[in-house]
């Protein structure tokens, strides 16, 4: 849940939201001034009277080349007194649409990014006409708008090209510019210029060419205002709101799996347990009917060995019978210990008593020995039920050793439980079977009822106990609380 949730959030942070704030090709800006200027009619010509100013800036995008686009850049001024032309400059630029920095030089930024900072910005700006840093000055509020103040300043900038009547003549020119600039999308809301221009000629200044200023008009500050807002909203709801509801939705359609599975696997369990609970019924009587006939066969088996029978083969038989009882009812038994539901009946002994009588009442081969712990500590437990346990896993070490073979048991004595291990020297379980041999049913023997171990599960975790197995050697550890409940009962 939690890797989906980052990974979905991740993806619309990284790849939605770089195309979202990039440079459209629908992007556009208008921008009206308006100032005084004085500007000198001819070379070396004295200045005009001040007149009205009017000044726009219309910025677009003209074309498109993968991660780069072309914008169109006007400044016309108009004298309004006058209604004439003034000044007019048309530049092209291309620009990065995600970092917003120019193609031929991508250490300068064309415009701000959102989230702009308190601190100075390496800038071409249009509105300049030079390389000057955008230095930061201070905070202030347009329009209810809190933003920052950004100063750039320019000496001798060449600006030749919006004179061309003037042969032979340089056009220099010293500029302020101010900058207000919404932070959160780095929207130029108000923007203000002075400047002073020299005719230079053989490197002296002959006169002064031009001498105004200008500010963004009320109207269009407050129009590039309320495009900022309406960006803000646009950007909260991006960066903020969005991925919250991706989240939450992500993590409403996993939890929908989750208890889906769940239920899944609740109704799977229910069903089983069902069945199991059927079968263990079913197999209780047919086990109760079959060990009661098993011990007709059995005492009459018996009764034919203590005659003297001569006949060698039929010795033999007699024995392979016995045998075949005897693995029988070992079986019935399993069956048996794993369906009835008996309370524990609680008891202190001895450890040695155990072990001793669950190793004396099963038939151990010639070539298996078993080691027993010399160390005596007292149980409290069902010493019944608990020999069934012993009494299953060294079967069970038996029948992976075969012939051959050592059973080590051993007992460790610990703060506030008994900690018993049997250690045999088999081949091992496979590593596919470890998570399975205690779940009812499994087993990999063919003769094999696999209710065995399961039976050891329940009956160490009615005594508070612990039951697990490792390999290298195969080692089953049983782990008892040395205090038990009188009233514990299977389940």
């Amino acid at each position: 849940m939690a890797i989906s949730t980052i990974a979905v959030v991740v993806i619309w942070l990284a790849l939605y939201i770089p195309e979202s704030e990039k440079l459209q090709s629908n992007f556009q800006i208008y921008l009206e001034q308006e100032g005084e200027d004085q500007i000198a009619n001819k070379v070396g010509g004295d200045l005009s009277q001040p007149f009205d100013l009017r000044e726009s800036l219309i910025q677009k995008v003209t074309s498109t080349d993968g991660d780069y686009v072309t914008i169109s850049s006007v400044v016309s001024g108009l004298n309004e007194d006058a209604e004439k032309e003034v000044f007019h400059s048309e530049r092209f630029y291309q620009v990065n649409a995600y970092t917003q920095t120019y193609k031929d030089m991508p250490e300068k930024q064309f415009a701000f990014k959102p989230g702009v900072q308190k601190q100075n910005y390496d800038f071409v700006h249009p509105l300049v006409f030079a390389d000057a840093p955008l230095v930061y000055q201070k905070t202030d509020v347009i329009n209810g708008l809190d933003v920052y103040v950004f100063r750039a300043e320019t000496h001798n900038v060449d600006i030749s090209d919006s004179f061309p009547q003037y042969a032979n003549v340089h056009v220099l020119s010293n500029t302020n510019s101010t900058f207000w600039v919404e932070p959160i999308t780095g929207d130029l809301v108000k923007f203000e210029k002075s400047w002073e221009d020299y005719q230079v000629q053989d490197n002296k200044t002959i006169a002064i060419n031009e001498k105004g200023w200008k500010k963004t008009t009320t109207y269009s500050s407050f129009i590039l205002s309320q495009t900022a807002k309406s960006t803000i909203d646009e950007y909260n709801y991006n960066r903020k709101i969005m991925p919250a509801l991706l989240a939450s939705l992500t993590i409403g359609i996993n939890l929908i799996f989750i208890l889906r599975n769940s239920l899944k696997q609740s109704n799977e369990v229910l069903i089983k347990n069902e069945k199991l609970s059927a079968v263990g019924n079913l197999s209780a009587r047919i086990s109760h009917d079959l060990r009661n006939t098993l011990t007709v066969i059995k005492s009459e088996v018996s009764l034919i060995s203590f005659q003297d029978v001569k006949d060698e083969k039929m010795n033999e038989r007699l024995r392979h019978l016995t045998h075949a009882i005897d693995k029988m009812d070992h079986q019935i038994g399993g069956v048996l210990d794993f369906v009835r539901e008996r309370p524990l009946k609680i008891e202190t002994f001895s450890s040695h008593a155990l072990i001793s009588n669950t190793v004396e009442n099963i038939s151990v081969p010639d070539g298996i020995k078993i080691v027993t712990p010399e160390q005596d500590v007292s149980i409290t437990g069902d010493f019944a039920q608990l020999e069934i346990v012993l009494s299953n896993i060294i079967i069970n070490s038996i029948h992976a050793m075969g012939e051959s073979g050592t059973i080590t048991i051993s007992i460790e004595n610990k703060l506030d439980t008994f900690v018993i291990s049997i250690t045999d020297t088999g081949p091992g379980i496979p590593e596919k079977y470890m998570t399975k041999i205690f779940e009812p049913l499994f087993t990999t023997k063919q003769r094999g009822t696999g209710l065995g171990l399961a039976s050891c599960m329940t009956i160490i975790k009615n005594h508070g106990g612990k039951i697990w197995v490792k390999n290298n050697p195969t080692t089953f550890i049983i782990q008892l609380p040395k205090t038990q409940n009188p009233d514990s009962k299977i389940t």
